[in-house]
């Protein structure tokens, strides 16, 4: 029901999306759609601060990230070895590309801007995303921030700029119209899909008080979908070994280490992805002093020789917590109306090959959560 790149990017509907849902905005970043109680905003542009056509009003914004200051203090600073530097939208810009290797940057900041234009163009796009969303007619929002194609050639400072894309993402939002709408309260729901390793499908719950049921939840899915989702583990593991260990030879021969410690000057983002790793993998990896490729791909392969049970899980990928504080989320909530809002991450082996049970699980969320039918459009 929509086109997509051979990288599983969002481009634009087909037809048989317009049979289910009524297109309310197109633009060149994103696309809102209104249909069965559900509004769809589809990201179409790139995450990538450097990735953009500015003179067709393609931006590189990552909505997922905090609305940054133009030149003011942002409350974060980075330092690669020369000192601390402030961390805004103008020094994101005046030192790219080297700030993509870099969390400070990337992981808080939805966009760089080197003059104020430029500036002022960016944070109408992020402002109208956001009323898209908080103003929405239907009670349940899916929003796929990150689905938009990534053009940005692969370098020496961001050698997989394609997997910034949550790729197929929006095939499993189209799905989700198949579910109908729900009676009950207003649900936000931010789609992703991601390849760290173990994260099959998790839900983070944003630290959001209401969201305390999840817990509960996320063990009557497991029994719910447990059979469905083991007879994908062999062609899973098939698909996410070696793109695992695809990453982390990369690592290992630019940075000459896959040591955490020895990473923090040179790549966090590097240092970020070893750490959740080796989080995951802490049951099946023995006690080492020196982090190693045979030793992770040593974990791999016992992870899937004895999966864990749920692979359904809870705030195991991300939970959402840091995104929610600094989209002020708790309070937007509030003043939109909504219940709550929950970050659903699919792995994309799961978005790709099967969106349809992708999207059957988000459904259950959708029910249990609760929300009610409201007229289409707006």
């Amino acid at each position: 029901m929509v086109q997509e790149t051979a990288a599983g990017a969002y481009l634009s509907p087909s037809s048989q999306l317009g049979a289910k849902a009524c297109l309310v905005l197109e633009s060149p970043n994103f696309d809102v759609f209104d249909g069965q109680g559900k509004r769809l905003l589809l990201g179409k542009c790139s995450r990538l601060p450097d990735d953009e056509e500015p003179g067709a009003g393609r931006y590189g914004i990552d909505f997922h990230r905090a609305l940054p200051p133009f030149q003011e203090a942002s409350g974060f600073t980075c330092d690669w070895g020369e000192g601390p530097i402030s961390v805004n939208a103008y020094t994101y810009a005046q030192y790219l590309p080297k700030t993509l290797r870099f969390r400070e940057f990337t992981a808080n900041l939805a966009f760089a801007a080197r003059t104020l234009e430029e500036y002022q163009a960016k944070l109408q796009v992020y402002q109208a995303f956001y009323h898209s969303i908080y103003r929405a007619p239907c009670p349940t929002v899916i929003a796929t921030p990150h689905s938009g194609e990534v053009r940005r050639p692969p370098d020496q400072y961001h050698p997989f700029p394609q997997h910034e894309t949550d790729a197929w993402t929006t095939r499993v939002a189209v799905h989700c119209l198949d579910g109908g709408p729900c009676e009950g309260r207003r649900l936000l729901i931010s789609l992703h899909s991601t390849d760290y390793f173990g994260a099959f499908f998790d839900l983070g719950d944003f630290g959001l008080p209401q969201n305390r049921t999840l817990t509960r939840l996320t063990g009557r899915l497991n029994r719910q979908f447990s059979q469905d989702i083991r007879a994908l583990l062999p062609a899973y593991r098939d698909y996410l070994v070696p793109y695992t260990l695809a990453r982390l030879r990369w690592m290992e021969k630019r940075w000459g280490t896959l040591e955490p410690e020895a990473l923090t000057t040179t790549s966090t983002a590097s240092r970020f992805e070893i750490l959740r790793l080796m989080r995951v993998l802490e049951p099946w990896l023995p006690p080492v002093e020196t982090v190693t490729l045979d030793w992770l791909t040593r974990g791999l392969e016992a992870f899937f020789t004895s999966p864990p049970r749920d692979l359904i899980t809870l705030n195991k990928v991300f939970s959402g917590r840091k995104t929610a504080g600094l989209l002020n989320l708790k309070e937007n909530l509030r003043r939109a109306g909504f219940h709550t809002a929950v970050q659903v991450e699919c792995s994309r082996f799961l978005s790709q090959h099967h969106p349809g049970l992708a999207a059957a699980i988000i459904v259950a969320v959708e029910k249990a959560l609760g929300t009610k039918s409201c007229g289409e459009g707006g």
